[in-house]
């Protein structure tokens, strides 16, 4: 029987904790997490009130293992899809913030648990450990702000840039050659996006390091592998590095020429 396992997928699924689920359904928070760690079972009552709620019968809550119906009817859309096309990938990400007055909250994904974002971005209990904030002028979209780790992209973008990524609803939207936070099975990639999806099904991540190209080759995606896309709309930086030696040429020329004038306008 699968229970247990099945009301634990249901409600991550549905993005709730089991504080919020307990209110829904009117049961309490402990009883959840006894059924759900296999401990204790509900009545025929109990069953039927999950069964309602998440919109399933009671034989698929009972005898399905509803992750494994749910991932075969995912990989079957994708394969009956042409290029294995984008049909699968969810219009709104599986978990969102809000805060009092209803307004979507920026959720911070920091380097450290970026490994944990990977398998818990719609997992409720997971992503409310993330830190929220707003700004002033991200409004009408919702957005969600990744660290940046490593070299792959500078000198744009620079190990330990803060990228705020806007949803992206519909993979067709990928514009090439924009700087995307690709959230797909093997990590989550800051990189410059080229989109052939309707020419070959796939889409190519792309680095703009020159000093370090051979450490990161492009990575061609299938769509069926992405999870979440976001646009990078804003870039936070703490580096005031130097300017270019082109800079200082320049610079030491420009005073050169100021310092003839006044020699010039002396005589």
């Amino acid at each position: 029987m699968y229970l247990a396992t099945n009301l634990k997928y249901l409600r991550k699924k549905s993005g709730k904790t089991q504080d919020a689920l307990s209110v829904d359904v009117k049961i309490g928070r402990t009883t959840i997490a006894n059924y759900e760690a296999g401990i204790s079972e509900p009545n025929l009552e109990t069953l039927i009130t999950f069964s309602n709620y998440f919109g399933i019968s009671l034989d698929e809550l009972l005898s399905k293992n509803m992750e494994d119906v749910q991932k075969s009817n995912e990989k079957d859309v994708m394969l009956r899809s042409p290029f294995g096309s984008v049909e699968g990938y969810s219009r709104i990400p599986k978990i969102i913030t809000v805060d009092n007055s209803g307004n979507d909250n920026i959720i911070y994904v920091p380097v450290k648990a970026r490994a944990g974002y990977l398998s818990g971005y719609g997992d409720a209990e997971f992503m409310e450990t993330l830190p929220t904030f707003r700004l002033p002028g991200l409004n009408n979209a919702t957005y969600r702000m990744f660290e940046v780790d490593g070299p792959s992209m500078a000198p744009n973008v620079l190990h330990g840039d803060r990228i705020i990524g806007e949803w992206i609803d519909e993979l067709d939207k990928i514009r090439d050659n924009r700087v995307y936070v690709v959230v797909h099975t093997g990590g989550v990639a800051v990189k410059r996006v080229v989109n052939r999806l309707s020419e070959r099904g796939k889409l190519y991540l792309k680095s703009d390091t020159i000093a370090h190209r051979h450490e990161f080759p492009t990575l061609e995606i299938d769509p069926i592998d992405i999870k979440e896309v976001w646009y990078g709309r804003m870039k936070i930086s703490s580096d005031f590095s130097e300017p270019a030696e082109v800079y200082h040429r320049l610079a030491d020329l420009e005073m050169d020429v100021m310092e003839m004038k006044r020699m010039l306008k002396d005589k």
